[in-house]
């Protein structure tokens, strides 16, 4: 990668968002079918760019939102998320360290954050950013995976009771069916087959 924020394939300079520049710092592209450049900081992580392809050659190829400064703003974003989860300063703990990881793409980050919270109950919630702080987990994905697991978990349990509660209504039914519970899964053990391994190439 160049320090005017930008790296080059087949002869044509395409742009990264301001600030991307590290001495000595990869990033990670990905060809599609449709003739586009997809860039990544991390073989796994958000995309910072994606571009068509240029077949011209010396061009530069600039997205004009990668020479924005994004950082303004993100401390009131932090808050605007954190609002969602009953220990807010907790929680602004948590975005921060997201931050602090994924700084080029934290909007992206607090984006996924915020949809998933928005869309489940605050119980659940509270308890995935819990599981996440206590397994060193500091990812909009994984807190996203951690909370759709403590969500099917819980409907699991829900539909258990009433197969239950159904049960005990009837006669003759043999009691040792009373005994059975659901099957309850460790998260960690979840967490180690979520992602498959995905090949990409490296630029520097």
């Amino acid at each position: 990668m160049r320090k005017d924020n930008t790296i080059v394939y087949q002869s044509n300079r395409y742009s990264v968002p301001l600030g991307t520049y590290q001495k000595d710092k990869d990033v990670y592209i990905e060809i599609t079918a449709e003739n586009r450049l997809v860039i990544r900081e991390q073989t796994d992580g958000p995309v910072i760019a994606n571009h068509i392809i240029s077949f011209e050659r010396g061009k530069l190829i600039q997205d004009r939102q990668h020479t924005r400064d994004r950082t303004k703003g993100i401390a009131a974003y932090i808050s605007t998320v954190s609002s969602y989860f009953t220990d807010e300063e907790r929680a602004k703990a948590f975005l921060e360290e997201i931050h602090h990881r994924y700084p080029r793409y934290v909007r992206d980050q607090l984006g996924i954050v915020l949809k998933m919270s928005k869309d489940s109950d605050q119980r659940t919630r509270d308890e995935a950013l819990c599981e996440c702080i206590k397994r060193g987990i500091y990812s909009a994905s994984e807190y996203s995976d951690v909370l759709a697991f403590i969500q099917r978990q819980q409907q699991q349990k829900e539909e258990f009771k009433r197969a239950e509660e159904e049960i005990k209504a009837l006669h003759g039914i043999e009691p040792s069916l009373l005994d059975t519970q659901p099957e309850n899964r460790e998260l960690a053990q979840y967490l180690d087959v979520l992602k498959g391994a995905t090949k990409y190439d490296t630029v520097t």
